[in-house]
């Protein structure tokens, strides 16, 4: 017979023969049920530790801001042709990298670009140019007379209408003003060559800074993405590449688009009024095609002026006609030009379009205006993809939505099952690791 071995530090040995002590009956334990998460977080502590690193990132967020305002404020004339370079840069992208798998440099791939757009421009206003010259005569030397012609319809107009005193003064103040807008029309048609004479040599530097502009960001930016992409964290760099290319093909994109548009417009506006015999067709043509540089005004802008012209240099009915015209071109654009050439760019909200034509004309006049979609385009971007993450994230409402829901509830099944293989270890010893087994 055998002494009984205590198997713990606190049990007393029994001799033998001894009888063995029972052993009191174990006291199950009360689980305690865990504090909502609600009940935690009023406990939580929230403490906010300012250090001199967190001091000097301030002053240098705050710096940056005062640096932006004053270039915005005092540089907009600047930044513009900047901006329009990057602009070009970002749209003859991927031409210059067609011909660079031809072993041209990237330099002269730019030169060659730009040359050849000079070349067609130039044969283009060389075949339209005295057409357009003609017509752009023509209209200055007879505008007194169809201002004159309209004044009397309208006096036709208001000895028909004269039994209605109010349909009579109306009348009336559209004639007065009609004739003072002729008498400040005509010095301004008269002084039209000379102000673009005068422009010539500014719109001549101006381009030679945007070509020399577009040349340099084309190489400069090919090292300067890889640069600014390295200054993220290894998880943030595939998001900010991603950005760029987004931001650079929104850009490219909107060129390339709008040039197609302009070029589209202004054909069937110039092709569909010389059908309706409308003098000026050429001239109205060219208009129409210019001014649809600027989004959604453009074309009623364009279309008034068809109208107008057609009204005074023939009848109303050949403006009923026009109008007509113009509702086919739009119904054109919106459903066939828009959907296949500019949705794929940019794609914007046309209240936010206006929006920022309004703003775009208020800071910086027409360049404003024809800039305003790119720069709201940049912005939607950023907003999208850099912005309202980082306010989900502070707020603590972002979900990773890129794991798929299986993969997650795997885990969770996962877990439960070594929670039940820990659960059941617990309650059988035997079936535990014997790394407590006495020797």
């Amino acid at each position: 017979m055998t002494a009984h071995v205590p198997t713990t530090p606190d049990e007393p040995a029994v001799p033998d023969g001894a009888p063995a002590q029972a052993s009191p009956p174990a006291t199950p334990e009360t689980p305690v049920s865990p504090q909502p998460s609600s009940t935690r977080a009023a406990h939580a502590r929230v403490s906010v530790a300012i250090t001199p690193r967190s001091l000097w990132f301030a002053a240098g967020v705050v710096l940056v801001l005062l640096v932006l305002v004053l270039l915005v404020t005092h540089a907009l004339g600047a930044l513009a042709l900047i901006f329009i370079a990057v602009i070009l840069g970002e749209a003859i992208r991927p031409i210059v990298a067609r011909l660079q798998t031809y072993h041209i440099p990237g330099p002269i791939a730019v030169l060659l670009i730009f040359l050849a757009v000079f070349v067609v421009l130039g044969a283009f206003f060389w075949l339209l140019l005295n057409p357009l010259v003609q017509q752009l005569g023509t209209l200055s030397d007879q505008f007194p007379h169809y201002v004159t012609d309209f004044q009397k319809k309208l006096t036709a107009l208001e000895q028909f209408v004269g039994a209605n005193p109010s349909l009579s003064d109306a009348v009336k103040q559209a004639s007065s003003q009609l004739a003072s807008l002729a008498q400040q029309a005509v010095p301004l048609l008269v002084s039209v060559p000379i102000t673009v004479l005068t422009g010539v040599f500014g719109l001549v530097l101006s381009t030679v800074i945007v070509i020399t502009m577009t040349l340099f960001w084309l190489g400069t930016s090919a090292r300067l993405k890889p640069f600014v992409v390295g200054l993220f964290p290894p998880v943030k760099r595939e998001l900010v590449s991603d950005v760029i290319a987004k931001l650079s093909k929104s850009l490219g994109g909107w060129v390339r688009g709008t040039l197609i548009q302009m070029l589209v417009i202004g054909t069937l506006t110039g092709l569909g009024l010389f059908i309706l015999d409308v003098p000026y067709a050429l001239l109205l043509g060219i208009v129409a095609g210019i001014i649809e540089i600027i989004p959604f005004l453009g074309p009623w802008i364009s279309g008034s002026i068809a109208v107008i012209v057609a009204l005074i240099t023939v009848d109303p009915l050949k403006a009923l006609e026009v109008v007509a015209l113009f509702l086919v071109i739009q119904t054109i654009e919106g459903n066939v030009v828009q959907p296949l050439v500019m949705s794929r760019a940019v794609h914007l909200d046309p209240f936010l379009v206006i929006v920022a034509v309004l703003i775009g004309g208020e800071l910086l006049g027409v360049i404003g205006v024809i800039l305003a979609v790119p720069v709201a385009a940049v912005l939607q971007i950023l907003a999208i993809e850099v912005v309202a993450p980082a306010i989900r994230l502070a707020s603590g409402q972002d979900t990773d939505t890129s794991v798929p829901a299986t993969v997650h509830a795997t885990d969770r099944t996962v877990d439960h099952l070594a929670d039940h293989v820990t659960d059941q270890a617990t309650l059988d010893p035997s079936t535990a690791h014997p790394t407590g087994a006495a020797t």
